[in-house]
């Protein structure tokens, strides 16, 4: 694995390289809205000029949004896809217009699990236990290991076509409280068997992913992974929990940690550290810092902790005119 240094402040405006990758600078546009596809899951004129215009801005990534590895892991009728073949044409298209504009593109492959209705997912919804998320969704049945094969196969596709079409990474969902993040979170999974009960069990399905993606000799593209823990805390979410999450992705060979929280300058357990410190405690995966870094204060505070590599910047920022000259005014020493 690659040694990540710890980042000063002017390296925000300086490449980043991971494996075949080289992003021109350290700032990630995330994907702030979703389901901008056309119903069949393909690209929409929409989202791909909403796409490329940030390229165009000057971010070093753009991070599309969701994509829908199985009609059975649907979540939208709206959502982009990368479940068959018909929206290789469309990805391409949209991968190859934002490289052109300097960016790097990372494509996030999700399954809604639970989080979806019969209509939308043309089956009764799966999901670690039998369980409900209210009036638009409909009760899913509990997966089991036939399910579990056809799922990792899902996902190992998904990221062979995320190859096909040129893009640079791909991001693992597990956050969104769609699939991965139901098996992670005891108020949704009951289960006491190998995919359920100790924290190693409740991320096992996210580690058969991956590995399965690793191991296919077609397939070299980083993988990120995205999670949460803000809102396991309630549910008795602990450090050590986080320790034993991080030590399963470790073991996965995960290339890069997406933690999302509520605000990237938040204290978790009763500590005076942030998520990012707890988390480069436990590994030395390269970070993406995300949590409403919606100004610059809050970005040299952020770049401060000297534990992320990358950083994904709240839309706040990209919504004021010459972002990135006014960053570098106000990030850059001198």
């Amino acid at each position: 694995m690659q040694k990540h240094p710890p980042m000063a402040e002017a390296s925000l405006f300086e490449p980043y390289v991971m494996e075949h990758m080289q992003m021109p600078n350290r700032i990630v546009f995330a994907p702030f809205h979703e389901n901008m596809a056309n119903r069949d899951g393909t690209v929409s004129p929409h989202l791909m000029d909403y796409y490329v215009n940030m390229a165009r801005e000057g971010v070093g990534g753009v991070l599309v949004e969701s994509a829908y590895v199985a009609t059975q892991g649907r979540a939208h009728m709206t959502q982009l896809g990368i479940s068959e073949e018909r929206h290789i044409e469309g990805l391409y298209r949209l991968v190859k217009a934002i490289q052109a504009e300097g960016a790097v593109v990372g494509l996030r492959l999700s399954h809604a699990g639970a989080k979806t209705s019969e209509a939308l997912a043309g089956e009764q919804p799966i999901g670690p236990s039998v369980m409900n998320f209210g009036k638009d969704y409909d009760t899913c049945r509990e997966f089991d290991e036939g399910d579990v094969e056809e799922i990792v196969l899902f996902f190992v596709h998904a990221a062979e076509r995320a190859e096909e079409v040129e893009a640079d990474f791909i991001e693992i969902n597990g956050a969104q409280q769609f699939l991965l993040d139901q098996c992670l979170s005891t108020r949704f999974n009951a289960r006491d068997d190998g995919y359920g009960g100790s924290i190693a069990a409740r991320m096992q399905l996210s580690v058969d992913i991956v590995k399965a993606i690793k191991a296919r000799t077609t397939s070299n593209i980083p993988i990120s992974y995205l999670f949460t823990i803000y809102d396991k805390l309630e549910d008795g979410f602990t450090e050590e929990d986080l320790k034993g999450m991080l030590k399963a992705l470790n073991s996965a060979k995960v290339d890069l940690l997406h933690p999302v929280n509520i605000h990237v300058l938040n204290k978790f357990f009763d500590t005076e550290e942030t998520l990012a410190e707890w988390v480069a405690k436990s590994s030395k995966i390269p970070i993406m810092l995300e949590g409403n870094i919606k100004s610059p204060q809050i970005l040299k505070e952020s770049i401060g902790l000297r534990r992320a590599q990358l950083f994904a910047l709240d839309k706040a920022l990209f919504s004021r005119p010459n972002w990135y000259s006014f960053l570098q005014k106000k990030i850059v020493p001198g």
